[in-house]
């Protein structure tokens, strides 16, 4: 692999995985019943995996750190997956900014802090994997964006949160005593059995969280999509499949190039999905309002009244365009990559539709 050094892969070493129970976590497990896995979440998780131990920790507390470092040391683990991160509120219960940023933020720098604190007098923890976001972009990109494009998200507290924990993670690096730190910046994810609010708005399915969205919910009417007119907001969507990015992340925990810091963007592959070919393949009708600012009233007005699933702070990501470069994974990957991204944005729509 373009004649670097790369990791053993018979030494299958152990791997702390936060947020194992969610569905990314579920999906990847499997992909790695060579490792002894170490599981940190809130909730135990059901997986097809012969070794686990699970651990229930709130990674904002402020003991987290400590008990990180305890269970690494005496799990012996090489390596750490963090996937833990409140994408939908309303699911979570984590309706508050300030909690949200204590679970995405501080939770992000407490398993730092842990894997320096391993690391400090001799490397235990050899490789670090995080999950980061094409939303940590922005929502208007200009075209497929490469990743030293400036982060420059607004308003979606999702996208701030994974832009300041980007951040953390290269910050650190320095400091983590020759730890590899991979940052993949990681479309939409889509699949079966992918559910959270921007799922349900691609359903027609209005929110669960007030009286009203389960009285129309009740009722089977489906909401329409709704952007602004002209070719400025056509919107361009390159979902990923979910089982495409479990494989992505159980490659790299085999061959990661020791030391380095690695940020690479990840989506579907193919043609992006636009606003048009939404309306197609879910079957709802488009409404192409002529004022951004007045699709952006609508959206607020619909989350205000408890019909809407979208948040209204993310309307810009449902208005705009975000796609991404992806020739640095593609180079990095070279023959395995369509082995592992094997699903086009289309092709990961049409599998999450089919209920």
């Amino acid at each position: 692999m373009r004649g670097v050094n790369r990791t053993d892969t018979t030494a299958k070493p152990p791997i702390l995985v936060t947020g194992l129970s969610g569905n990314l976590g579920r999906r990847l497990a499997p992909l790695l019943k060579d490792h002894l896995l170490v599981g940190v979440d809130l909730f135990a998780p059901v997986l097809d995996h012969p070794r686990v131990e699970f651990c229930q920790l709130d990674l904002s507390q402020p003991d987290a750190p400590a008990q990180l470092e305890s269970l690494m040391r005496e799990a012996g683990v090489r390596q750490v997956v963090h996937l833990a991160f409140v994408l939908d509120p309303t699911r979570t219960g984590a309706l508050e900014r300030q909690r949200q940023w204590e679970i995405n933020v501080r939770g992000t720098q407490h398993l730092l802090d842990a894997v320096e604190r391993v690391n400090r007098k001799e490397r235990q923890v050899e490789f670090f994997l995080y999950l980061s976001s094409v939303t940590s972009y922005g929502p208007e990109l200009p075209g497929p964006v490469r990743e030293d494009h400036p982060q420059q998200p607004h308003t979606y507290t999702y996208a701030l949160h994974k832009k300041e924990t980007d951040e953390l993670c290269r910050a650190r690096h320095p400091r983590l005593n020759g730890c590899a730190v991979y940052i993949i910046r990681g479309h939409i994810f889509l699949g079966p059995g992918v559910e959270n609010f921007i799922v349900r708005a691609l359903q027609g399915r209005p929110t669960d969280r007030t009286w009203l969205g389960r009285w129309v919910q009740r009722r089977k009417w489906r909401l329409p999509l709704l952007l602004p007119g002209g070719e400025k907001y056509r919107g361009l969507y390159q979902f990923m499949h979910i089982d495409d990015a479990a494989r992505l992340m159980a490659w790299l925990c085999r061959n990661y190039e020791p030391g380095k810091l690695e940020i690479l963007n990840a989506q579907g592959r193919g043609e992006p999905v636009t606003g048009d070919d939404l309306s197609r393949l879910c079957g709802l009708p488009l409404l192409r309002l002529p004022s951004y600012g007045l699709v952006g009233l609508l959206y607020k007005f619909f989350w205000a009244i408890g019909l809407s699933p979208v948040p209204a702070e993310a309307f810009p990501y449902f208005a705009g365009s975000y796609v991404m470069n992806t020739e640095r994974l593609e180079s990095l990957l070279g023959a395995a990559y369509e082995q592992l991204i094997r699903y086009t944005a289309e092709e990961a729509l049409r599998e999450t539709l089919q209920r």
